[in-house]
């Protein structure tokens, strides 16, 4: 090692620096996890008390590419002797990997995570496998960084998501890249009368520092840095005239 530090022209950095670099990169990986029971949190849901099964939409490289089936392994850890947790990755980029295989007709074994994917649209997956019983509600859907305030075609792509979301009254949660987005995304939301239940920074945010586009003099984003939560359509007060 010393000798690498020596042929690039550079300073061995010390061992906490090295440490610290390390789990800036480890940190991206296991943000992911711990923002779904982050969002089991918000929503009062034990997988103590009950098998739960949690659809994460808008999955694409990211999350699908050399996937393996034991990527939310971390789940275990933070909740020892669990019911049983499924996870559904749903959209249209999912990488063929171990985890495309079908899902779950019925709750799974206890005290492990069932990873599986669909490639396609969410509201397609709901047609054609959540609405046939080929596959089950979810107690939660979670997305990362779906960047849907900036999507080109929002009518031919979030749009009938965010619907479905909606009227089937779903507990969701999204994560975005910054404070900006998330500060787009709740205006979008706001529009579409969706029942928001909080939103700010995520504490489990990933340290990796990134790069968007081709532009590096911009600041850098976080994966899952922010997020919000809803569930279901805002009710409105209804005041009744004086006669």
């Amino acid at each position: 090692m010393k000798d690498l530090w020596t042929n690039a022209g550079r300073p061995r950095p010390s061992d906490d620096d090295l440490k610290q670099s390390l789990w800036r990169v480890c940190s991206e990986f296991f943000s992911r996890p711990l923002t779904i029971a982050w969002g089991m949190r918000l929503f009062g849901l034990n997988p103590c008390s009950k098998p739960l099964t949690i659809h994460l939409v808008g999955a694409g490289h990211s999350e699908t590419l050399a996937a393996k089936l034991t990527d939310y392994d971390e789940l275990n850890n933070m909740f020892p002797g669990h019911q049983g947790i499924e996870i559904v990755m749903v959209g249209p980029e999912v990488v063929d990997s171990p985890i495309l295989r079908p899902p779950l007709r019925a709750f799974g074994p206890k005290q492990r995570v069932y990873i599986s994917a669909y490639k396609g649209l969410y509201h397609e997956f709901w047609e054609e496998l959540v609405e046939k019983e080929e596959a089950v509600k979810p107690d939660l859907v979670v997305g990362f960084n779906p960047g849907f305030d900036v999507s080109q075609g929002l009518d031919q792509g979030w749009l009938p998501t965010l619907l479905l979301l909606r009227d089937y009254d779903i507990p969701s949660m999204f994560s975005t890249l910054n404070e900006t987005e998330m500060t787009y995304s709740l205006q979008i939301l706001l529009e579409l009368e969706m029942d928001m239940k909080g939103s700010g920074a995520n504490p489990f945010s990933s340290l990796k520092p990134e790069v968007v586009g081709s532009t590096p003099n911009k600041p850098p984003v976080y994966c899952n840095s922010h997020y919000f939560s809803f569930q279901g359509l805002l009710e409105t007060a209804e005041f009744e005239e004086p006669e």
